[in-house]
């Protein structure tokens, strides 16, 4: 039985199949959203009981996709733990 649901959203794939894995591992439902639409879609759909939210995103920044999130009744409660990533 599932602990809970993650949306993980990130572009990377070796990072987010990571995070997948790990968190599948520790018995939660996983879904993985690679752009920050898609991750606006995925919380239209269903709602993760938390979101790992990448700050740069092809399509638009994770800092905007906070902000619809908590603009919104229905998804404004949810968690977010923002991710990211720094080459040096």
């Amino acid at each position: 039985m599932s602990k809970g649901s993650i949306l993980v959203v990130e572009d990377d794939m070796d990072i987010s199949n990571m995070l997948r894995i790990y968190f599948s591992g520790q018995g939660y439902a996983v879904e993985v959203a690679p752009k920050g639409q898609d991750a606006l879609n995925a919380t239209r759909n269903q709602l993760p009981n938390l979101i790992v939210l990448d700050i740069n995103l092809p399509d638009m920044s994770g800092y905007d996709v906070c902000r619809e999130l908590r603009t919104t009744t229905r998804t404004n409660h949810i968690p977010i733990i923002f991710l990211t990533q720094k080459d040096e």
